[in-house]
């Protein structure tokens, strides 16, 4: 593992501030996260790599340290955020990684730069319109653990009004939630996500980033349409989240899909197997 620090800094891209983490040299790797974590679940992926990659994960906004907008949460207009960023920065092209709602973010962009994407790694979701929308349904076997969620943040008003002064009770479900480790979220880590999502306007974004699902799904099925991704696509889950279903869902969006599925973590690989992630991306992108 390299010991080089992270560093951070930030960009004006898009009308706004971006924050984002760099560390390591060499091929650029850009890292997107989930909700409701930002940039900082990546610190351990990060550094296991920064021996031969650079590595880049940036705050999507509304999320860790870049601004909170008022809009914008589709992850078609969030894939332009990071097409104005990556502008600034002109890595060239580079290793792609979603996770949870960053896959969406990284299809849309991978749709619409495909030449600017060598590979693409996407962990841990079904984009809405291709498997996402099962979720959203209500069943006769959901339970304390099932995707509830999905329905409920689709109205952010209803969901901020319960939610509010809950926030530290909200994470500790989410982060216990389809876990192998309850205990994968380190307790530093926990307290700077609450720390950044009791922020003002911290909730109602990351709520936001739900209740965009429809224009979400309308804009998959538009990318979908122009044509299967070319590049080479994993998709990646842990045993005790998606599986082999994130590789599922892919295949009607990708040519050339494979599948890793990480033993011993849930819903948060890079939390719980850090090396493992790591290790598996190494070994997609060396190929």
């Amino acid at each position: 593992m390299n010991s080089a620090a992270i560093q951070h800094d930030k960009i004006r891209a898009n009308g706004m501030e971006m924050h984002y983490r760099f560390t390591g040299q060499g091929e650029p790797i850009v890292l997107l996260h989930g909700w409701p974590q930002h940039s900082l679940m990546w610190n351990r992926v990060m550094a296991e790599l920064a021996d031969q990659y650079l590595l880049i994960a940036p705050d999507m906004r509304g999320a860790g340290g870049s601004s909170i907008t008022a809009g914008g949460y589709d992850k078609r207009t969030m894939a332009r955020d990071l097409r104005a960023f990556l502008e600034k920065l002109n890595p060239g092209p580079i290793f792609l990684v979603g996770y949870d709602h960053g896959v969406g973010v990284a299809y849309q962009y991978a749709g619409a730069h495909p030449s600017d994407v060598r590979r693409l790694a996407l962990a841990e979701y079904a984009l809405p319109g291709f498997g996402y929308e099962a979720k959203l349904t209500p069943s006769r076997d959901w339970d304390v653990s099932s995707s509830w969620q999905l329905s409920f943040f689709t109205q952010p008003d209803v969901a901020e009004l319960f939610i509010r002064g809950k926030e530290r009770e909200l994470l500790s479900w989410f982060f216990w939630k389809m876990s192998a480790n309850p205990e994968g979220v380190s307790g530093d880590d926990f307290e700077e996500y609450v720390r950044q999502i009791i922020k003002p306007g911290a909730l109602r974004a990351g709520l936001n980033y739900y209740a965009a699902v429809w224009q979400d799904m309308d804009d998959h099925a538009e990318t979908a349409r122009l044509g299967k991704l070319m590049m080479p696509v994993m998709g990646i889950g842990g045993r005790w989240g998606f599986a082999e279903k994130t590789a599922e869902h892919l295949k009607a969006l990708a040519e050339n899909v494979s599948e890793t599925v990480i033993e011993r973590a849930g819903h948060w690989p890079a939390d719980e197997s850090p090396k493992e992630f790591a290790r598996v991306l190494r070994d997609f992108f060396i190929k």
